[in-house]
C-alpha cells in the first residue's frame, strides 16, 4: 500500500525570478473587475502632469484566489516595520 498521507500533501512550490526580466513595477492605481467567474487586477502608473494612468500589468484570478489575496495583503499590511527573512507565504 502506497502512503497516502505524503500523496495528498501539497508539494511545495519554489518560485525562481529572475531580476532582468521581471523588475517591480511601481502602481499609483488598481483598478478591480469582477464577474461570477472571477477578478481581474489593471495595475496603472500614473503619467506626471496628464491626468492618466497606464496598465503596466494585468492579473486574473479566480473567485478563491482572491479571497486568499485579500487576507495576506491584509496580513502583510498589518505586520507593517516588521522585517522577517526567509518566511515568505506562497498563495495557490
Amino acid at each position: 500500500m502506497k502512503d497516502e498521507t505524503k500523496e495528498n500533501q501539497p508539494m511545495p512550490l519554489k518560485i525562481g525570478i529572475d531580476p532582468m526580466r521581471t523588475p517591480i513595477l511601481y502602481a499609483d492605481a488598481i483598478r478591480i473587475t469582477s464577474n461570477e467567474n472571477g477578478f481581474v487586477l489593471d495595475v496603472a502608473q500614473g503619467i506626471a502632469g496628464t491626468g492618466q494612468a497606464m496598465v503596466v500589468a494585468r492579473i486574473g484570478l479566480s473567485k478563491e484566489h482572491a479571497r486568499k489575496l485579500a487576507e495576506m495583503v491584509a496580513e502583510q499590511v498589518a505586520k507593517q516595520g516588521v522585517i522577517v527573512t526567509g518566511k515568505t507565504k506562497i498563495i495557490n
